[in-house]
């Protein structure tokens, strides 16, 4: 079995996918005790420094027993809340965005540094990717369901809102192209990350959110292969029952959430970018 990280980007199907990977007895998602899913996150870890994280990383991927008391020492000097205890007889992993958690930090040496912890523990990436980018830039676009930055799920999730209470909105082609471009850009730069961790021999493989959406006993399959984990299927399927407690947001259908759907679909809706 080997130990895994999942970058990603906003909107990409990630926080339903680690709730799932957690149902699974073989696997310890790593998280902060709470709601939070993004250990290593600045809203989660605060502006954690780069020896901190380089002795977090350490810890938690070493092959010496973890000492979960001594790693919370260090990551509650700018976390609100301790880390949960994580398990260590199965795969550990946890997903986060590839950004430095410290302010002051160096892109270059961030990148750099991060690298080589991943190389040196031996961790598996998985990058998430939202090939779909006209779908992908119209969550973005739609945010907290009035076009402002923002997450339906957790809403529908918690029940504060129900699925016949989204409401549509005006999408503006200027600002959407923008969103757009910014999607490609995302994609170009896990292109080019894969390409660098490849060269040195880091294991990468992509998670398309559309097979997630499609098949997600295929896409677990394929998932628990690169880790390396052999399941029966009956426990594959129980773990995939247990849910991931957040709902998909935006009906297949996108005129439920866009007044001019079918002016941005002639002109938006061929954009998409294979993996």
């Amino acid at each position: 079995m080997r130990n895994f990280i999942i970058f990603f980007d906003e909107k990409e199907g990630t926080s339903p996918l680690v709730r799932l990977l957690d149902n699974f007895d073989q696997i310890s998602v790593v998280h902060p005790v709470g709601e939070s899913w993004e250990p290593f996150d600045r809203h989660s870890c605060g502006w954690l420094s780069m020896h901190d994280l380089t002795q977090c990383f350490d810890m938690i991927f070493g092959e010496n027993l973890l000492d979960m008391e001594r790693l919370n020492a260090i990551y509650t000097k700018t976390a609100n809340a301790p880390l949960e205890v994580i398990d260590t007889s199965g795969s550990i992993g946890f997903k986060m965005r590839f950004l430095p958690p410290h302010p002051i930090a160096l892109h270059k040496l961030f990148r750099s540094t991060m690298i080589d912890l991943l190389k040196e523990n031996d961790v598996t990436v998985f990058l998430a990717v939202r090939q779909d980018i006209f779908r992908w830039a119209l969550s973005k676009y739609h945010g907290d369901g009035t076009g402002k930055p923002g997450h339906i799920q957790f809403k529908l999730a918690s029940g504060k809102l129900g699925n016949g209470e989204i409401g549509k909105i005006y999408v503006y082609a200027d600002r959407l192209e923008e969103i757009l471009r910014a999607c490609e850009e995302s994609h170009a730069r896990k292109r080019r990350l894969m390409k660098d961790m490849q060269s040195i021999g880091i294991r990468v493989h992509p998670l398309r959110y559309e097979n997630f959406l499609a098949d997600k006993r295929a896409y677990f399959t394929h998932l628990l292969e690169a880790l390396e984990l052999e399941l029966p299927e009956h426990d594959l399927d129980a773990a995939l029952q247990k849910g991931a407690y957040y709902k998909k947001v935006h009906s297949d259908d996108i005129s439920h959430f866009v007044e001019n759907h079918e002016e941005m679909t002639e002109h938006f809706g061929h954009r998409f970018v294979s993996w």
